[in-house]
């Protein structure tokens, strides 16, 4: 792994049955409002780090649409202005039904930015699953054929999602077609041939740590493979109920994606309805080795389609003329060093989950070790299913970190402002890695203490204790009263 290198994080929760949209003001500023003069702007329907998103009607179309508005704070920051205009550029190359369509995009009268695009009714993919898991593996196989199908024609026009995951991906149910899917949010796509100058700089990596490949969990050279891969995650997660890797904290969850082999899905979860071929093809896109996945879309698309067909699918090729060679593709190279990271993730919208672009990150040192493995010129068969228990996982390298009491109490202020924010999720990461860089910031454990309060009380204790013990004189008598009511 490079050195230098940062990452820019959003954390999902696993299967969290409170939504944690909290309560919304009762009424925005700029709701009844117009923007750039056609958009009249009727209601608040989510928020995070970067911006605002509304539910608006275009006046001269009587339509409703979906308004993103960047932050006005951040008009100054020409990483975030050009993230936002990222965003825009991406989507609007993709003409496809199951992809969003970005209806306009430019500045209001005052100065701030907008980005337009259709109004998508319906549930995210989290709702989906929460609510209605298990699913019929045909009804699965329907669903994500269609986001292969969106991220075929995005890799087509050299865009990269990078941060494909259920709150991205939007399920309706029209008259026509029933659980009709449109993915979202491309605020970090990538885009391989764009002129534009750069907004994650070359030693950044974004993603969301439950679905990042293991190449992009290590800063390595990305292509859509990655996307691929993610597809695996959710897949993972749509058949078991399950993700194939979590943890306590990012860095642990990345660790386990760039060292440790999945559990099988029907051993994960006995009681679900998965084919013995769907949980093979799921190993075959979680391999480590991009080379050892489905190279395209199309390809992942057609042995989805044969799993709902239930045809072998040592039967199934793509359409040589849709699947680029893959010396086109550029191969993850393995890091050297450990890279550190900040994730700032944001809450989603209530019905436009996908609309709060991730937020740039300065990093810190934390670590993962990527196993020295060469890619194979040419791709090998899919590895058998396992029938039994599955080997136990390789444990992971140590983890070393560089003492840095300055940056972590930087990392400390930014999470009390991120705190004040009421984005406790962005709060509480920040936090954590400010004890990894100083186990001694009493004030970090403090702040972690009262984020844990309500969630995990025996961690929340931990944290107390801790900051109590390093810094008596400031915590003790504010400690004792808190841990009474525990």
């Amino acid at each position: 792994m490079a050195a230098g290198k940062e990452i820019a994080l959003t954390v999902t929760p696993t299967r969290n049955p409170n939504l944690g949209f909290g309560p919304r003001p009762l009424r925005d500023p700029l709701v009844g409002q117009m923007v750039a003069g056609r958009f009249k702007v009727e209601e608040l329907i989510g928020q995070g780090g970067m911006g605002k998103v509304y539910r608006a009607r275009h006046l001269a179309l009587d339509r409703l649409i979906c308004l993103k508005m960047l932050k006005p704070a951040l008009l100054e920051d020409p990483t975030l202005v050009g993230r936002f205009e990222r965003e825009a550029k991406a989507a609007s190359r993709l003409n496809h039904p199951n992809g969003i369509q970005i209806l306009d995009f430019g500045r209001d009268t005052d100065g701030g930015l907008f980005i337009a695009m259709e109004y998508v009714q319906g549930k995210d993919l989290r709702i989906v699953l929460r609510d209605e898991w298990p699913l019929e593996e045909a009804r699965l196989c329907n669903i994500m054929s269609q986001v292969l199908s969106a991220l075929g024609e995005a890799h087509a026009h050299n865009v990269i999602h990078r941060d494909l995951k259920p709150e991205n991906i939007m399920v309706e149910q029209r008259r026509d077609q029933l659980d009709f899917v449109k993915v979202l949010d491309f605020g970090i796509a990538k885009i391989l041939d764009s002129d534009m100058p750069g907004l994650t700089r070359a030693d950044v990596v974004c993603g969301t740590p439950q679905y990042m490949a293991p190449e992009q969990a290590t800063g390595s050279s990305l292509d859509q493979r990655c996307d691929l891969y993610a597809v695996g995650v959710i897949l993972y997660q749509m058949a078991t109920g399950h993700l194939p890797f979590d943890g306590q904290n990012s860095m642990e969850v990345l660790t386990k994606h760039v060292n440790e082999p999945p559990v099988p899905p029907r051993t994960r979860q006995p009681d679900a309805p998965i084919s013995e071929a769907m949980e093979s093809l799921i190993l075959r896109a979680l391999e480590k080795e991009p080379a050892l996945r489905p190279q395209t879309a199309e390809e992942f698309r057609q042995l989805l389609l044969a799993v709902a067909k239930k045809k072998p699918l040592l039967e199934i090729t793509a359409d040589p003329l849709i699947t680029p060679s893959h010396n086109t593709l550029p191969t993850a190279q393995p890091p050297t060093v450990p890279l550190a990271f900040e994730p700032v993730p944001q809450p989603r919208a209530r019905l436009f989950v996908g609309a709060a672009a991730a937020v740039a990150v300065l990093g810190i040192v934390a670590g993962l070790v990527l196993r020295s493995r060469q890619t194979p010129s040419a791709p090998p068969a899919p590895p058998p299913v396992a029938a039994a228990t599955p080997a136990a996982p390789p444990s992971a390298p140590p983890v070393q970190v560089s003492r840095d009491p300055a940056k972590a109490q930087e990392l400390v202020q930014r999470a009390s402002e991120w705190q004040a924010a009421n984005d406790t999720g962005a709060a509480r990461d920040l936090l954590e890695q400010a004890v990894v860089l100083d186990p001694d910031n009493a004030e970090a454990h403090y702040r972690l203490g009262g984020l844990f309060l309500n969630s995990k009380p025996d961690r929340a204790r931990a944290e107390y204790e801790a900051a109590k013990r390093l810094n008596a004189p400031k915590y003790a008598d504010v400690v004792d009263t808190i841990l009474k009511g525990l």
